[in-house]
């Protein structure tokens, strides 16, 4: 068999391919952040499936060397294990396809690695990500009116726009399609497309190589700056003064801002001179979608990859997954990728038996702070009543402070019940718990490493 059969997708092994790399995409997805995951990742796709040589596709300069540097053998080791093989997996860079996004790049120097002088300063806009895919519903429908206004009259509207919700509920959407609906209406017009974990990578390598001037002047030259989680730089307090600065610089001169976070303004730990502009611009939130729009994102899924489901399959799905727009369109994939495998039609006994298993026994435990304090009182060797106590042993109160920063950052609690659930304490106290965990998360690569180790833990309900 030819390798364009096998690239025109004609031979189940390369359905295969298509099925495992879905499979490694959810694995992936809880390992890495949100925005790098969608901007990096999600983007890439297979291409090839030759004698146990595997071709991943990405269209991004930027993110095929990230792919290999930083993912490649973990890409190689799931998909060996969902494969069934060992494996050659080469990542290659493929074309653009559509129009060309703006992805501005720092200043060449001489005689600096590659990686340094391609590295953007905007993250590229995922093609995907347009109004015309965007599923409008009661739970989302202000912030999608807010976000069209914006890409239309960029400055003049909404400004800043901030638009809030849990994971997986369409905020990176909404704001790479605004970004995308300016550039086709105002050409010429300078985009930026960050997250804030990209924003203060940026600005920590300014001041570690001394450019901190170019920096400036990049970030701020722009006329629609789109910040995705800018819940990141809580705790990061040279980054938030930074940022502060910027959004004043960008804000007078008139230029549209549209920021997105997991939590309300009023819910974060930043600056509270942050805040105040945040919340005299349009805050729109997005909910969890209703049983009609999430069958109506199935079926426009659907509808663009070509997959013919009965409406008692969409129904299904629907009921079965209720609150992240990702695992629904990911489920469709494993769904249509089984069906093609063992060459039967879609039927609701064929998605019970190949979707039940992941989204119904298997659903990923509710995480409270209870959880936490079990995780991280198990690891160091603790009882969780110390955790809620007053003892003020160094042994006692490093891992109180983590707790409280864990219970932050996976929980949907609030400041306030999060002191509750560690002895009564102030809101004010979680908030001094959390500065002092992301600042040493920043200073010690080990310790970081742990940070991230007992969040995997928790999130899958391991040792709980």
């Amino acid at each position: 068999m030819s390798e364009k059969q096998l690239q025109l997708g004609e031979d189940d092994a390369f359905l295969a391919l298509k099925a495992a790399w879905e499979r490694t995409l959810e694995e992936l997805e809880q390992q890495v952040n949100k925005p790098s995951f969608e901007s990096w990742i999600r983007t890439a796709h297979p291409v090839a499936f030759v004698d146990g040589r595997v071709t991943i596709g990405t269209t991004s300069r930027f993110a095929k060397h990230w792919l290999e540097n930083k993912h490649l053998p973990t890409i190689t080791e799931i998909l060996e294990r969902q494969l069934g093989e060992p494996l050659t997996v080469k990542i290659e860079l493929l074309e653009e396809e559509g129009p060309v996004i703006m992805a501005e790049k720092l200043p060449k120097k001489p005689r600096k690695p590659a990686s340094q002088e391609d590295e953007p300063i905007s993250q590229p806009l995922n093609s995907r990500y347009v109004f015309d895919t965007f599923v409008v519903g009661p739970n989302n429908r202000l912030a999608h009116a807010c976000a069209v206004s914006v890409a239309e009259q960029p400055g003049k509207t909404y400004n800043p726009l901030f638009i809030y919700g849990g994971a997986g509920l369409g905020k990176t959407h909404l704001l790479q399609a605004i970004g995308q609906h300016a550039l086709n209406l105002h050409p010429g017009i300078r985009v930026v497309y960050v997250s804030g974990e990209t924003f203060t990578y940026h600005y920590v390598t300014a001041l570690r190589e001394h450019r901190t001037a170019e920096f400036r002047r990049k970030y701020r030259n722009v006329d629609l700056w789109l910040v995705d989680d800018i819940q990141f730089l809580a705790g990061k307090e040279r980054t938030e003064e930074e940022f502060f600065h910027t959004y004043n610089a960008i804000y007078d001169m008139g230029k549209q801002i549209v920021l997105s976070s997991d939590r309300a303004p009023k819910d974060l730990d930043l600056d509270r001179r942050l805040l105040s502009r945040f919340e005299c611009g349009m805050l729109a939130d997005i909910a969890a979608p209703d049983l009609e729009t999430r069958m109506a994102i199935l079926q426009s899924k659907a509808a663009s990859e070509n997959m013919a489901l009965p409406n008692e399959v969409i129904l299904y799905i629907a009921r079965l997954i209720t609150s992240n727009i990702r695992q629904l369109e990911g489920a469709l994939i494993k769904l249509h990728a089984y069906a093609s495998l063992m060459r039967t039609s879609v039927t609701t006994s064929l998605a019970e038996e190949v979707l039940g298993k992941y989204f119904g026994e298997s659903a990923p435990p509710v995480i409270d702070p209870s959880r936490v304090q079990r995780e991280v009182a198990n690891h160091f060797n603790i009882d969780v009543a110390d955790l809620k106590g007053s003892c003020r042993s160094k042994d006692i109160v490093g891992p109180r402070h983590l707790a409280m920063y864990l219970s932050r950052e996976l929980t949907d609690a609030s400041l306030p019940a999060i002191g509750r659930a560690f002895g009564g304490r102030d809101h004010s106290t979680v908030i001094h718990a959390c500065k002092i965990i992301a600042a040493k998360i920043a200073q010690d690569r080990a310790f970081a490493a742990l940070v991230e180790e007992l969040a995997r833990r928790i999130r899958e309900g391991k040792n709980c």
